[in-house]
Order: structure tokens, then sequence, then C-alpha cells
């Protein structure tokens, strides 16, 4: 049996206590910060009792390994953060949830897995936020949501892996924050069939992101992104695609359950050269829009201003219903666009101002002349 007196008594007044195995304490919970900003203690044993790490429990603390019983269920918020020293962990299968910015900034932490028929739903905001030694990591199979920010500048994360049979739901951002943005690492990903919303800046800046794939059957229903702009306090704008500044990305087939791809979406991919949909498209709605302020257009369409995009093929796009404002605009090297919805979708206003000159445009045999009478369709020659 061990009290709070006698966690206070360790932390304070035994310095050179290194090793600590309190394996066989009768505890279920820790006494609240027992471990915070600690300087002694670097390799520990935790209670096989223990159901929960609270809140802060080894934050800026010296712990280099730990080792979790099998009972624990929840890991809250900052419990690991700033725990420079750790270079590893494991987490019990029985763990539910990793609670906010519970490993943020383990700058030593390395080598991340998950104990096999692991029960984990979530993954918290900040979870992981940069830490910048890990490489790679495979999610669960039972994780359901990737909160914001939750691998956000792990910096050296080349490789994220996707157990099989996959239940994730969400893989969620916002308007500055994503769970994977800034990875700058990363260099491919395939995407759960599960997924259905991969939100706004969920990968924003992977400027190493060659490859997005999305496994067969994908659910996906929504690409996110968004844009802001005020005047308040000078000019300001900013933008939110989920996989905007992917400056590596080359091409991407989106999967025929996507209904909406919002505006900025894939705004400067700089070497994003072809888009294509995949059979049996329920795509409806390609988002955009734009806004002058103090004589400066900004702009905001989803697949706008990539300097190398030359083919759009939505052959496969039977109930496209608008494009909006500035979708492709400033994209000077596109050659050529495919539909194949015999009713010419509602452009908005400069939805493929500034394309290639030259740009072919191909219709649904017999349509061609009401392409030709409806306003945006025009830009083409």
């Amino acid at each position: 049996v061990l009290n709070d007196v006698d966690f206070l008594f360790i932390y304070r007044m035994m310095p050179n206590l290194k090793d600590l195995d309190i394996s066989e304490v009768n505890i279920t919970a820790l006494p609240t910060q027992a471990f915070y900003n600690s300087k002694n203690v670097e390799n520990l044993i935790l209670p096989n009792t223990l159901t929960t790490i609270g809140e802060q429990m080894f934050y800026q603390s010296k712990l280099k390994t730990v080792v979790i019983p099998a009972s624990v269920e929840t890991i809250e918020e900052f419990a690991f953060t700033n725990c420079t020293a750790l270079t590893s962990i494991e987490i019990p299968a029985s763990v539910e949830t990793i609670g906010n910015t519970a490993f943020s900034d383990c700058s030593s932490l390395a080598t991340v897995t998950f104990e096999k028929g692991s029960r984990l739903k979530t993954i918290g905001n900040n979870a992981y936020y940069r830490c910048t030694s890990l490489t790679s990591i495979e999610i669960p199979a039972s994780v359901e949501t990737i909160e914001k920010k939750a691998f956000m500048h792990c910096s050296s994360l080349a490789t994220v892996t996707f157990e099989k049979g996959s239940q994730l739901k969400t893989i969620a951002g916002d308007s500055y924050d994503g769970a994977f943005s800034d990875c700058t690492a990363l260099t491919s990903i395939e995407i759960p069939a599960s997924v259905e919303t991969i939100e706004a800046t969920a990968f924003k800046r992977c400027s190493k992101l060659a490859t997005v794939t999305f496994e067969k059957g994908s659910q996906l229903k929504t690409i996110g992104g968004g844009y802001s702009s005020s005047s308040h306090f000078g000019t300001y704008s900013d933008y939110y695609g989920a996989f905007s500044d992917c400056s590596s990305l080359t091409s991407i087939e989106i999967p025929a359950s996507v209904e909406t791809i919002e505006a900025t979406a894939f705004k400067r991919c700089s070497k994003l050269t072809t888009v294509t949909f995949e059979k049996g498209s329920q795509l409806k709605i390609i988002g955009g829009g734009f806004d002058t302020n103090v004589g400066y257009r900004y702009i905001y369409g989803a697949f706008s201003e990539l300097k190398n995009l030359m083919t759009v093929d939505m052959s496969a796009c039977t109930q496209v219903e608008i494009i909006e404002e500035c979708a492709f605009y400033n994209d000077p090297e596109l050659r050529l666009f495919k539909v194949s919805t015999e009713t010419p979708p509602t452009c908005e206003n400069n939805a493929f101002v500034g394309i290639n000159p030259y740009s072919v445009l191909k219709v649904p045999s017999g349509c061609a002349d009401a392409y030709k009478a409806k306003s945006g369709w025009n830009n083409f020659a």
C-alpha cells in the first residue's frame, strides 16, 4: 500500500531513485500529478491494477521507460507531454482513449506500438503533436477518430499505415490544424475504406506526399476545405484544404463515394497534373470561392492555381450539380476536361478563368450546344 504522502516522499526525498517497480501496489489511479516534472525516476513499472493514467501525470518528467499494465483504459490529457527522454512506448490493448496532448512534444519518442487486439477508439487532439523522432505508425483497426493535430509537425513521420479492417471514420482538422498537417516526411498514404470524412487541413503542407490512394470500397463522402479573409487588422487571407500545399502530389483518383470536394481542397498542389474520378462517381459539388480585399483578389477554388494541372477526367461523374466560384481558376496548363452530365452543371463566377486558351472540353454526344450556351463553359476553346 502506498498513499499520497508516500508518493510525495518519493518525489521530494529520494533524488537518487532511478528504478521504481510499483506493480504490486493495489491502486486504480495514481495521486494527481504524482510524477509531474519528476527529476529522479527514469524507469517505472506501474501498478497491475491501474485503470487510468491521469492528467499531466508525467508532464516534463525525466522518464525513459514505463511499463503500462493491461488494466489501463484511459491515458488522459498531457499525461506524457514534454517527456523528452521517452524513446518508445507500447499501448496496451485495454486502452480506449488517448487524451488530448497525451504525448505532445516527446521529442525522442521514435516508436509507438499498440498491443494486438487494441480497443482504442480515439487518438485525441495533439496526442503526438511535434513528436519529431517518430518515423512510422500503424493505427489500430479499432480507432474511429484521429483528432486534429494528433500527429501535426511530426516531421520525421514517413510511414502511416492502418491495420486491416480499420473502423476509422474521421481524419480531423479545422481552420488551422489537421491530424497530419506539416508531416513533411510523409511520402504516401492509403486511406481506409471506412473513412467518411477527411476534414480541412488534414494533410495540409505534407510537402513530400506524392501518392494518395483509397482502399477499395471507399465510403468517403467529403474532402474538406475552406477559407477566410479579413481586413479588420490589415489584409489577411487563409485557406485550409485537406490536401492544400501538398507540393509533391502528381495525380489523384477520387473515390466513387465522394459527394463534395470543398473549397481549397487541393489548392497549390503545384505538381498535380491529373485528376480522375472512379467509375460510378456520386460527386455533386466542386467547391470554391473568392474574396476581394483591399483591391486584391484571393482565390479559393478546390483545384485553383495548379500550374501543372493538364487533365481532369470527370467522365465517370453523372450527378454533378455545381462547380463553384474559381474552382479551376488560373490553371494555365489545363488542356483536357471531360464531363458526362447531359445537363451542364452550373458554373459560378470565374470557375474556369485562366485555363489554357486551347483547352478542350469533351461532353456527351449531342450536348455540345447546351454547354456552349451555358455560362462558364465558354472558357473552353
